[in-house]
């Protein structure tokens, strides 16, 4: 079916959308041609066509309430339907080849690979209660080994055929695929008898419980999805999770784009959480309604602008995650806690990558410290398996000429991911055993790595800039 959720009736295109971007700030004018822009459907002369992260700010900001983000959605979605997505969103695709959960399973450990396998098998068992692992968290299993889910671990379940609620589907602006998602997940979830629903990842919960019901009319009240770290600040209320030391951190809160849903429910419960267990929350300069990207979806744009080079995606991915991590650093906290299982993983991947000191924690964490007990906490070690997964996607889109073409997602499908070619193992294990040696974990070859990507972000800051002036300078010719 045809979508339309932008109200192009309602838009008075006064810009404060664009104004209020906290990526693009454009001055009100400049703002007001952008959305007349897109708008016209002229993808070459908008901004935000191409630099959208969808943070999802301009629609909260609206004063109309017309959603401009399903605008830019929306030319996405026309760009997939003729020409096809570019190779590397077959990394958020899990029935196709190559997908970033087939390719970690090559360096997983039988430890989480046993954890994936029961979470996969108990979606064939009837349940009243379930907590959903999420399309991320299954990237980082060894989160759910934890006392304080000893209540809920019988009721773990979920797997990648469930394509993340439709969460990656939507922001990529593929709106059949995500009605077609939404439609199955309701299936599978109402026959399963599921009354209570938690979620792993808040991005799964607000896509059940606002996106798939006010956008598709698929309605999940039937199992009264939320959050799972409401469930754990009632512990706390409640004294069901017993507070053993006050932590006496200075935190900062990364509010992921997904938890402006719901009116930003989600972002004040992860700052009661830390108050409860002692941390005291320092703000960056965007956060809540403004809050940045954490960069992860700093790739999307990148799949449907000008450019087919995946070091532009490299470059803008690297560019969006440092900007946030700056902006953490600057507020003097010892943590960033993200709620998003993505948005950990990723931020912990910049971290790494510049040994930033600043740690990155999931709520669930700094609760399993103040509550006696330690976190695994292998995010470093699962930052390094991220960035060998990558360093083999642009070792095959330089040395594999068909890994270069677009390509039209399969038809969707839950089903088990496809296994991953013994080509792609071999190198994912290559690189990640590099990744992890001394040659690269070393003091000295971690500050030259650091010192490295922040002189080609300085770089690409600036040629982003002269390609924003020279957008803005072709508007003005026409």
């Amino acid at each position: 079916m045809e979508f339309r959720f932008f109200r192009e009736d309602w838009c008075d295109f006064c810009g404060l959308c664009f104004q209020r971007c906290p990526v693009l700030e454009l001055p009100v004018e400049e703002a007001k041609q952008e959305i007349k822009a897109l708008v016209r459907g002229e993808a070459k002369a908008s901004l935000a066509f191409q630099q959208c992260t969808t943070c999802n700010t301009c629609d909260l900001v609206c004063p109309v309430k017309a959603s401009p983000y399903e605008l830019i959605l929306e030319r996405w979605n026309e760009e997939n339907e003729a020409k096809g997505l570019r190779p590397l969103a077959r990394f958020v695709s899990p029935s196709e080849p190559g997908n970033v959960w087939s390719s970690l399973r090559a360096l997983m450990g039988e430890d989480e690979l046993s954890l994936v396998r029961s979470w996969r098998e108990n979606m064939n068992r009837p349940r009243k209660v379930m907590l959903l692992t999420g399309f991320y968290t299954n990237l980082i299993p060894y989160v759910a080994r934890t006392s304080l889910l000893q209540e809920l671990k019988p009721a773990i379940a979920g797997f990648e055929g469930l394509w993340g609620c439709a969460g990656d589907a939507y922001k990529l602006g593929m709106s059949d695929a995500s009605e077609e998602i939404a439609g199955m997940v309701k299936q599978r979830l109402s026959g399963m008898g599921v009354e209570k629903l938690y979620c792993f990842m808040d991005a799964e919960a607000m896509m059940l419980s606002d996106v798939l019901p006010h956008r598709f009319g698929i309605d999940f009240t039937f199992c009264a999805p939320e959050p799972l770290d409401f469930w754990i600040l009632d512990g706390l209320n409640a004294g069901r999770i017993a507070v053993k030391q006050k932590l006496n951190m200075k935190v900062t809160v990364h509010d992921s784009c997904c938890s402006k849903y719901m009116e930003g429910r989600i972002q004040e419960v992860t700052r009661e959480m830390m108050e409860r267990i002692g941390c005291r929350v320092v703000e960056m300069p965007h956060n809540r309604e403004s809050s940045l990207c954490c960069g992860w979806a700093a790739t999307i744009p990148t799949l449907h602008g000008p450019s087919d080079n995946p070091l532009h995606t490299l470059l803008y991915l690297l560019d969006s995650l440092y900007r946030r991590l700056q902006e953490a650093e600057a507020t003097g906290a010892e943590g960033i806690v993200a709620s998003c299982h993505a948005c950990y993983i990723f931020l912990s991947v910049i971290k790494a990558l510049t040994s930033s000191k600043i740690e990155v924690y999931l709520p669930l964490e700094l609760v399993q410290m103040a509550a006696g007990e330690t976190p695994l906490h292998q995010n470093e070690q699962r930052a390094g398996d991220i960035v060998a997964i990558f360093t083999n996607a642009l070792f095959k889109w330089f040395f594999i000429p068909r890994e270069r073409r677009r390509f039209f997602p399969r038809a969707v499908k839950m089903e088990s991911l496809p296994p991953l070619g013994s080509g792609d193992a071999r190198r994912i294990r290559f690189f990640a055993k590099i990744y992890h040696s001394a040659i690269f974990q070393n003091p000295l070859s971690r500050r030259l790595t650091g010192a490295m990507l922040k002189a080609l972000v300085k770089l690409y800051r600036r040629s982003r800039e002269r390609r924003k002036r020279k957008i803005i300078a072709l508007r003005a010719e026409e």
